[in-house]
């Protein structure tokens, strides 16, 4: 048997079912591949994968399991083969994405997917995907089933509205109108107190959330969003990534003589921009760095929306820089940051003016 290099499998994870291709990179770096038939994607499919696994595998040889996330069917598989001992890198569906379109690859099957991941292990240095906390995982859901009950709420406002407004009202359609409405505020309420006690009984979750509320303008509620969407900047190495992550990355599109316009992608977690909205409508009244920053874009461009976008990533960046770096937020930040650059250049001019004296 030729020397193997390194060893790759790649799983394309579907509700019901994975599809499986183990890959090898070989000593004349050329790539092989061998598939199994699709296994279920409950605890029986776990283990006749694991099965596989050990008689196809070489100990000996550096091994990664490539996955793409996708809402929540991968989360099983990969807590199984991490627990398991396994080197699990879950992708971001627009790497994966990017990835497949640099190959020459026109079909799209569950087979060839699962083919295209184990080729993207054995090729590219893959981050390693580790289980986030129960805390961020539970918090993650509470602020997701909050989004979708204020929707529906602002549903019902707009319904009652519309039956006040008409001219044959009906009045137990009104009652029940406002029964719903008690309820979906009861149980917002409910949610955001359940919020409150999880983050209070981590004592580490709640200091590095004080650092994301120091920022004047950020509250609880939408700092626990972006926390529990991000599983606490838990996969996110760099601030570009983040902003991609949350579909703030900037898109161009020129060509000779065209000239498009420059936009958001949108492409990313629609709950972390919807949660940053309100905040960043603060932050231009009440917080002195961010006012300076919108400000002075503003008038510069068409739609004040634009700026106030923009205000929204520069806010989103803040939180993971306080976040990583565990700091409360200082509005003298910036005078601080320039002085201390301005000191050695007029030391340097003073030198200078000695000099040539």
């Amino acid at each position: 048997m030729e020397k193997r290099l390194k060893q790759s499998l790649g799983i394309d994870v579907s509700k019901l079912k994975l599809s499986l291709s183990l890959g090898f990179l070989t000593g004349k770096l050329e790539k092989e591949f061998i598939s199994h038939e699709d296994v279920s994607n409950d605890l029986s499919g776990y283990k006749t994968l694991l099965k596989w696994l050990k008689k196809s595998v070489d100990s000996s040889v550096d091994f990664l399991i490539v996955m793409e996330a996708t809402g929540v069917y991968h989360q099983g598989i990969a807590h199984y083969l991490h627990s398991k001992g396994y080197a699990v890198c879950v992708m971001q569906s627009g790497r994966v994405k990017r990835y497949a379109q640099s190959l020459d690859q026109r079909s799209k099957t569950d087979a060839l997917d699962s083919r295209m991941l184990s080729m993207l292990g054995l090729e590219r240095t893959i981050r390693l995907w580790h289980p986030p906390s129960e805390e961020l995982q539970q918090l993650k859901g509470l602020s997701r089933e909050r989004s979708s009950l204020l929707k529906d709420r602002t549903t019902e406002n707009n319904r009652q509205g519309a039956i006040d407004s008409g001219v044959h009202r009906n009045p137990k359609a009104l009652k029940r109108h406002k029964n719903r409405l008690k309820l979906l505020n009861a149980q917002i309420e409910l949610i955001e107190q359940e919020m409150q006690e999880l983050v209070s009984k981590n004592k580490e979750l709640k200091r590095k959330m004080d650092f994301l509320i120091s920022i004047p303008g950020i509250s609880f509620k939408s700092a626990a969003t972006v926390v529990g969407e991000t599983l606490g900047f838990e996969s996110i190495v760099n601030t570009k990534q983040l902003a991609s992550y949350a579909g703030y990355d900037i898109i161009l599109r020129e060509s000779g003589n065209f000239k498009g316009k420059t936009k958001i992608s949108k492409r990313g977690n629609s709950h972390i921009r919807a949660a940053l909205h309100m905040p960043s409508m603060t932050c231009v009244r009440c917080n002195p760095t961010l006012k300076q920053f919108y400000n002075r874009l503003k008038p510069n461009k068409a739609k004040p929306l634009v700026a106030l976008i923009a205000v929204q990533r520069k806010l989103l960046i803040l939180m993971y820089t306080l976040w990583k770096n565990e700091q409360v937020y200082d509005a003298k930040f910036e005078t601080k940051k320039q002085q201390k650059h301005e000191a050695p250049a007029a030391r340097d001019n003073k030198l200078i003016a000695q000099f040539v004296s």
